[in-house]
């Protein structure tokens, strides 16, 4: 048994004699030496002292046992009856006053202001724990700062304002197959289009200015590793959330991949206490493990950046130098939906290089990220889905941000259910003649392409 928290210590001794074998860490910075696997761990008081606190159930569900046990005890957010409970209730609606009345950006933004602890609701808990591939068992209101009589007086409204909420869940897979079933697929679809409406839009508008759609042809992965892919990544995890399970594939049959890494990834809201040498070398690192980890042949790191991109004649040379010298077949890059202002700042010095290319030129294989792509190709990698997961959790920073090891997996088991009809996991690509992409580069950028 694994405990973590600031009662860590004394719930050790209370386990003493009982032949289990504990391990006791007052915080959670200390769980990367505690592997296990373990049978059950227990956070109780951790979470709500853990700025990435999705992160760290993501992290006890990897040292856990299939079939392990979680205990999770957290402040509530509700506690009426204690001063900090009551402080910290005024500061929250302070916050959500704030944050309604702040513009928003179309891509989330992670909370850059000093951390000073949370609470939780009982629903939010428990979505966050399900969400990281767990079974929540039971779950209960505990301890008061009333008198029994009258917390029992109160009743349903005693419960609900107790001081802790804590639960008990069982390991399961973190995605859906064996071990744990997939979604009915209507529900699924339904609930997909109803969160994703924005890019379900921006992708059919897209399918509209190219015409009629046809029938989406399954990659010749053969092809593309005889001839070799580049693909450009405008952030490290790009890559692999895009098109990670067709690159293993590639890589199966002997072909050769070269990753570049566009930027340096350190603008990053994970890096609020790291000095600026550690922001723009961390994720490069993990690049290179994922690289690794994938089989390339070669991973670019051109450094650009990432609080700052642009599309400079330099960067547009880089580009052609590094297609000139691959002769690669095939070029993966982000979508002309994609919404990230780097992603298309990387499309459109992809499309500037590819320009000035001689014949032959590569094919373009758009793929997705914070977009959905009118589909003219699609892979399944479902036998790869165990991959995905490991590469991308290996991507450490991007992951205490937001969870992009279900974001993937909801995407590509939904191009499954749209494309195919059936459970599994699809990578989906507007793949494109390099004739077609700079035509569609031409009228998407107009004078900016010009100006590249």
């Amino acid at each position: 048994m694994l405990l973590v928290g600031p009662r860590a210590e004394e719930r050790v001794v209370a386990w003493a004699g009982s032949g289990t074998e504990t391990c006791a860490l007052a915080r959670a910075a200390g769980l990367e030496g505690a592997a296990g696997p373990w049978d059950a761990v227990v956070l109780d008081g951790a979470l709500e002292r853990e700025r990435w606190d999705r992160w760290l159930v993501q992290r006890a569900h990897r040292v856990l046992v299939p079939g392990g046990v979680l205990v999770v005890s957290a402040a509530n957010l509700l506690d009426v009856w204690s001063a900090t409970g009551l402080r910290y209730l005024a500061s929250r609606v302070v916050r959500q006053l704030r944050r309604r009345l702040s513009p928003r950006g179309v891509i989330p933004a992670a909370d850059r202001t000093a951390f000073t602890g949370r609470r939780y609701a009982p629903g939010p808990l428990n979505a966050m724990v399900r969400g990281a591939g767990f079974e929540v068992l039971s779950q209960a209101m505990e301890g008061h700062g009333l008198p029994a009589w009258l917390a029992a007086l109160l009743g349903p409204l005693g419960a609900r304002t107790a001081r802790r909420v804590t639960l008990t869940a069982r390991r399961l897979p973190s995605v859906w197959g064996e071990g744990r079933p997939f979604p009915e697929r209507g529900a699924m679809l339904a609930a997909f289009r109803a969160s994703h409406d924005a890019p379900i839009e921006a992708r059919d508008a897209w399918q509209r200015r190219l015409g009629p759609s046809v029938e989406c042809k399954e990659v010749d992965v053969g092809a593309w590793a005889k001839h070799g892919a580049v693909v450009f990544s405008p952030h490290p995890d790009d890559e692999v959330i895009g098109c990670g399970g067709t690159l293993l594939d590639i890589v199966a049959q002997n072909g050769g991949v070269t990753i570049v890494q566009v930027t340096d990834g350190s603008d990053s809201a994970a890096f609020i206490d790291e000095p600026d040498g550690v922001r723009r070398q961390v994720r490069l690192d993990e690049a290179r493990r994922v690289a690794d980890g994938i089989g390339a042949s070669e991973l670019v790191c051109l450094r650009g950046d990432n609080r700052a991109l642009r599309a400079t004649p330099e960067l547009r040379a880089r580009f052609r130098e590094i297609l000139e010298r691959t002769r690669a077949g095939v070029v993966f890059a982000p979508s002309f939906t994609d919404i990230h202002p780097d992603h298309q700042t990387v499309l459109r010095t992809l499309a500037a290089a590819m320009s000035e290319m001689p014949e032959p030129r590569p094919d373009v294989a758009l793929y997705e990220v914070w977009s959905l792509v009118a589909p003219s190709h699609v892979h399944d990698v479902s036998a790869r889905i165990g991959r995905i997961e490991d590469l991308l959790l290996a991507y450490e920073t991007a992951l205490k941000i937001d969870d992009y090891v279900h974001l993937v997996a909801e995407r590509l088991l939904f191009n499954s259910y749209e494309h195919r009809g059936r459970a599994g996991y699809l990578e989906a690509f507007q793949v494109l003649p390099a004739a077609r992409f700079l035509e569609l580069a031409s009228a998407h950028f107009g004078a900016d392409l010009a100006r590249t």
